[in-house]
């Protein structure tokens, strides 16, 4: 009997024995991939300082390279800083000044690269830093030769020298330092040039001395050359400061003015202030150095003005203010000792007489006119002070003002500022020609004291008069003088001229008040006799009698006392004649129209002498 196969369990032994022989191989495989585990394990610890040490040498490749490269650069930068040393290193006379400065630029700008690039190579770097600093020297020691060699003061411009222009430029380019080094050079050769050029003014800047009683020449002291050659510097070095400004890059006008101050500081703080000592002397003896003293404030002054306009003050330069100040402060004694000195020298004449009145009065007057010519001195030595400061208000102090004060009242309406330094000084000027003129009326009398011949109070009038009329003929002449003074000092010299009048008109006053006097009398009279109706009563004829008699002896008296006054000067005898004929016409011509035509009298020739016209022609013939 045969046996039927199944398929299917065919199948299963093939697959069974197949699977065996799958795992066999899998287990010899899996053996395998142990095996090339622990054999790759094995290489992998092996390799991997291998890997290590080619990574190392790839590393130390690149840093050789790198290395090689920077060498490379370093060579290149030391071979350029070679080549730009080699040209540094020569005279700037041998290779032109513009070759150096490119060179220059060109080394500053390769350092700055240098200390990125190959910061670590320092003692290339220090080298080459000092070669620069020691050019940049090179260049300062050219810029001094060549600026000392240059006229600064000349012209007022580098335009001549195109080389200092390049320098300057370069340097204004750099940093603060940088500047401010050129700057100390340039400075130090312009203040150099300056003192050069002010030495031989400056040693005349004394105050000279001068024989006694010999009075100082306006402009003969070297202050006055010497203010304004300091003054032309002054132009020349901001005119020199300003084309700076135009042609320099980063030179601007706040620049311009911090070199202006250190530029003149030194000029002012030393020089000047040792200017304004020198005249410290004068201010022992005011008097006698009146003229050279107000010169020499106003010639300061000029120059104060001419450091405002460059925007520059006194207070900038303490020093020379402290000078200035000491100055000011020992010219303002000028007001004080100007009036003591006035009234001294009156005090000491022996006689006040015709002779001597007006040579004191010239003297002193023209002291006063010539010292008014320093009008703006005399401003600023003035303002501030107290009204009336300079009078010695004491019991033994000036006399003048305990005798006559011609004062105006100063009211709020009027618009004027006492505390002003004009009002000051014309209230000055006029308390000074009070001064000479009470100070000759009380020497009048006390000469009348003293003196068994006393002299009329006419007389002292004609004397004061003619002496006001000289004063003003002098004022007149000086237009500064007049000007100060202005409305209010003529005002109080007419009121001086007022008091004087009266004492001129006194022979006048007294035949005028005779008129008045007795014509007073005869009215009381016939108003007492008032039922008289019969014209005059005996009485009444006898007073206007009188009164002809006696005005005519004082009308008579006074033209024989007139007739004694030397009057050479016109002015003062018109307007002498036009006082008194004021005074006495209206008084005659009323005495003549009430008394003069009646029948008071049948000798009538022997008491009225003159008619009205009569009267005013004699006036005119004797006057």
């Amino acid at each position: 009997m045969s046996h039927n196969v199944d398929i299917d369990e065919a199948d299963v032994a093939v697959l069974n024995q197949n699977l065996g022989k799958s795992k066999e191989l899998f287990s010899a495989l899996s053996q395998s991939l142990n095996n090339i585990s622990k054999k790759s394990a094995t290489a992998s610890t092996k390799i991997k300082p291998v890997l290590r040490d080619v990574n190392k040498l790839n590393n130390n490749k690149q840093q050789i390279d790198k290395g090689l490269e920077l060498l490379k650069d370093v060579s290149n930068y030391a071979s350029k800083a070679s080549q730009y040393e080699s040209v540094l290193n020569n005279s700037i006379d041998l290779i032109g000044l513009k070759k150096f400065l490119d060179t220059l630029i060109k080394s500053q700008k390769l350092l700055k690269e240098m200390k990125v690039n190959i910061k670590n190579f320092t003692g290339i770097l220090i080298n080459f830093e000092n070669s620069i600093d020691k050019s940049q020297g090179t260049l300062i020691s050219y810029f001094k030769k060549s600026i000392n060699k240059l006229n600064l003061l000349n012209n007022g411009s580098l335009k001549t020298n195109q080389d200092i222009y390049l320098i300057i430029n370069y340097f204004y380019n750099r940093s603060n330092s940088e500047k401010q080094q050129i700057n100390e050079v340039f400075v130090k050769a312009l203040l150099k040039q300056i003192s050069s050029l002010l030495l031989q003014h400056a040693a005349k800047c004394t105050p000279l001395k001068r024989s006694p009683g010999v009075p100082y020449e306006r402009g003969s002291n070297g202050i006055n050359l010497y203010i304004k050659e300091t003054n032309q510097v002054i132009d020349t070095i901001v005119t020199l400061l300003n084309d700076m400004v135009s042609n320099l890059s980063n030179f601007d006008e706040i620049l311009k003015d911090r070199l202006l101050q250190e530029i003149l500081g030194g000029l002012v703080n030393e020089e000047m202030s040792k200017i304004v000592d020198n005249y410290g002397s004068l201010m022992s003896n005011l008097i006698d150095n009146d003229v050279l003293v107000l010169e020499v404030i106003e010639r300061l002054n000029e120059f104060e003005r001419k450091l405002n306009v460059n925007n520059l003050v006194i207070s900038k330069f303490p020093k020379y203010r402290e000078s200035y100040e000491r100055l000011l402060n020992g010219g303002r004694e000028i007001f004080k000792e100007l009036i003591q000195f006035a009234e001294t020298k009156i005090n000491k004449v022996e006689k006040i007489n015709e002779r001597t009145i007006p040579e004191i009065t010239v003297e002193l007057i023209s002291r006063e006119r010539k010292i008014s010519e320093f009008n703006k001195a005399l401003n600023i030595l003035i303002k501030g002070s107290k009204l009336g400061g300079w009078l010695d208000i004491k019991p033994n102090g000036v006399k003048f003002v305990n005798v006559y004060t011609s004062v105006v009242p100063i009211t709020p309406e009027s618009g004027i500022d006492e505390t002003s330094s004009e009002f000051l000084l014309l209230s000055y000027f006029s308390d000074l020609i009070d001064c000479i003129m009470i100070n000759i009326e009380i020497g009048i009398k006390n000469n009348n004291s003293n003196n068994s011949e006393m002299m009329k109070k006419s007389t002292q009038g004609f004397h004061l008069i003619k002496n006001m009329i000289l004063i003003e003929n002098i004022i007149s002449r000086s237009n500064l003088l007049f000007t100060s003074l202005g409305s209010i000092g003529i005002e109080r010299i007419n009121k001086l001229k007022n008091r004087f009048l009266k004492l001129f008109l006194d022979d006048w006053n007294y035949a005028s008040y005779i008129i008045i006097r007795d014509m007073t009398a005869i009215t009381t009279t016939n108003a007492m006799n008032s039922n008289n109706s019969s014209g005059f009563s005996n009485k009444e004829r006898e007073q206007i009698k009188e009164l002809f008699k006696n005005f005519n002896e004082s009308f008579e008296e006074a033209i024989k006392n007139y007739e004694k006054f030397s009057i050479t000067d016109n002015s003062l005898r018109n307007y002498l004649k036009n006082e008194i004929k004021k005074l006495i016409i209206n008084a005659y011509f009323k005495l003549y129209d009430k008394y003069g035509q009646s029948d008071f009298t049948k000798n009538k020739p022997k008491y009225v002498k003159y008619d009205k016209q009569q009267f005013e022609n004699i006036l005119n013939q004797k006057l």
